[in-house]
């Protein structure tokens, strides 16, 4: 009989399905998912929750492209116009806090759910603001959403990928978690010039209904047994985090407008510092923290930390400036500021899967030294912008930041996150996001704060030199009282009007002065963080199956 050949009538065997490689840490739910949709249920689930995500995260920087308009509408200065960025931020890094307790109690459906109605709410509420509050407000509750969902991503690619596998499935959600600050000035920009800045706040609530629609199908119930009692929340811990993050931020941002030495910006100063020390010491003793100390006890977790904090400063603070300068100063729409993003978004794409790919396979400090390098690159180049530095140019220094982040963001979560054991993993996922959404709150805080300060200090420094023995000075002015005149203004008006043009080109280059030296600010950063990266242990690696 030839080989393979069965005698008639006898049924031929049937062959087994592969096994699902799941994960040994996943629990009951997530194994019940995995029957009823077979293999590709990891894959579904990344993709649901990519789309809720990338909702929340594009509502954090569709706003910077409208941050002109919403200035003139309610003549605001830098120090509160930040709070548009930073009061988001904020936010969403006290909630990612509570995300480990919100999923351990109502599972990950309900907090999803939950999360995903915060959105439309405070999104809608934005569209209809007619206060700075409730403007704050709203971006406060923007915030609490992204908070709750992305640790909750991040915990289920653990839950749901094998080992071999996460870096790749980091690489591909991070895709979304990136591409908002890429894709979403250009977002906010179009719905700027169609409508007017309120658009902004309701433009990314289809992809949010999406996600509302689909999660209640795709997302574990949780594995809380109903009869046990709930774990308790650690709400002294997360008050006290609250006051120390907000006490902080409001005096920076206060201390330009009531002035660094005065009683109201030391009492806030003296309130966070005092809330951050104790958050400390009550999360030392507390049996479930809101954010473990005992994280930070592994090297290779807060050194990939100080890498991710640096990251959520490059991406917030990068996409908070640029859109601003080239409106501000070269005089572009909201429409051509955001646009002008979408190729660093394409860049990032592509970077992503590979540096995600790479991490399973390399020592991830290579890849973290080539990101960190070319973002200080691009930063040192973006602090030589001028007014007339062309547009393309400013994209390919945009492009060559976002390599940088491609190749820093998914090596530096992976190796944080494989550097506790098990059970501390659900603390870890909410350690890195922590570190990313802070680092980029304090530094839109503290960026438009020096942008505002440097701004006065180089507009004083150029009036100085506006007198009457300046030759130059008297030359233009007498161009422009000329110009004027040959426009149909009398002597005199135009005389004294040319004065004000005068200011107005001093103010201009004024602000130049400043956005470049925020560029080198950043730059200065990036040079420190890669001599901390020799602080990195050789991360642990997990070699793929043969």
């Amino acid at each position: 009989m030839a080989p393979g050949i069965l005698p008639a009538g006898r049924p031929a065997p049937e062959r087994s399905p592969a096994p699902i490689d799941i994960p040994a840490m996943a629990g009951p739910s997530v194994r019940a998912q995995f029957e009823r949709f077979g293999g590709m249920y990891r894959w579904i689930l990344l993709f649901t929750m990519l789309t809720g995500s990338m909702a929340t995260m594009l509502a954090a920087t569709t706003i910077n492209v409208a941050l002109p308009a919403i200035i003139g509408a309610f003549g605001l200065g830098q120090d509160q116009a930040q709070w548009m960025s930073t009061a988001f931020l904020a936010s969403s890094t006290i909630a990612m806090l509570a995300n480990a307790w919100a999923m351990a109690t109502f599972g990950p459906r309900a907090t999803y759910a939950f999360g995903m109605i915060v959105f439309v709410i405070g999104s809608l509420l934005g569209a209809v603001s007619s206060t700075l509050e409730l403007l704050i407000l709203s971006r406060g509750l923007q915030g609490i959403s992204a908070g709750l969902l992305q640790p909750m991503s991040m915990f289920l690619i653990f839950q749901t990928f094998p080992d071999n596998k996460r870096g790749m499935a980091m690489g591909v959600f991070s895709i979304g978690v990136v591409l908002a600050p890429a894709f979403g000035p250009a977002l906010g920009g179009i719905a700027v010039d169609l409508a007017s800045w309120r658009l902004v706040f309701v433009a990314t609530l289809p992809l949010a209904l999406v996600a509302m629609a689909i999660a209640p199908f795709l997302m574990p119930k949780g594995d809380r047994n109903p009869n046990m009692p709930r774990p308790p929340l650690d709400w002294q811990g997360l008050s006290l985090l609250a006051i120390a993050v907000v006490g902080l931020l409001a005096a920076f941002a206060g201390g330009n407008r009531d002035g660094w030495d005065s009683d109201k910006t030391l009492l806030r100063f003296g309130i966070g510092i005092v809330a951050g020390i104790l958050f400390f010491l009550w999360e030392r003793g507390h049996p479930f923290p809101a954010l473990n100390p005992k994280i930070f006890t592994y090297r290779q977790f807060w050194s990939a930390g100080l890498i991710i904090s640096a990251t959520g400063i490059a991406i917030y603070g990068s996409t908070y400036l640029i859109p601003m300068f080239v409106q501000l100063v070269q005089g572009y729409s909201p429409t051509a500021a955001g646009v002008m993003m979408i190729p660093a978004g394409i860049a990032m794409m592509i970077g992503f899967p590979i540096a995600g790919r790479l991490t399973d396979r390399m020592d991830a400090r290579w890849l973290l030294g080539f990101g960190i390098i070319s973002f200080a690159v691009s930063a040192w180049l973006l602090s030589h912008v001028s007014a007339m530095t062309p547009y393309w140019v400013l994209v390919g220094w945009i492009v060559l930041s976002r390599i940088g982040i491609s190749f820093c963001m998914p090596p530096s979560n992976t190796t944080a996150a494989r550097a506790v054991p098990p059970h501390l993993l659900a603390s870890a996922a909410g350690g890195v996001s922590f570190l990313m959404q802070v680092g980029g709150a304090f530094g839109v805080n503290l960026l438009a704060i020096i942008l505002q300060r440097r701004t006065i200090f180089h507009g004083d420094h150029l009036s100085a030199a506006l007198n009457e023995t300046n030759a130059e000075m008297m030359y233009q002015h007498a161009l422009q009282a000329q110009t004027l005149e040959m426009r149909g203004m009398a002597q005199v008006q135009a005389f004294q009007s040319a004065f004000g043009v005068l200011n107005q080109k001093v103010a201009a280059e004024a602000l130049v002065y400043a956005f470049r030296d925020c560029f080198f600010i950043i730059f200065v950063w990036f040079v420190f963080v890669l001599g901390a990266l020799a602080l990195m242990p050789k991360p642990k690696m997990v070699q793929p199956p043969s």
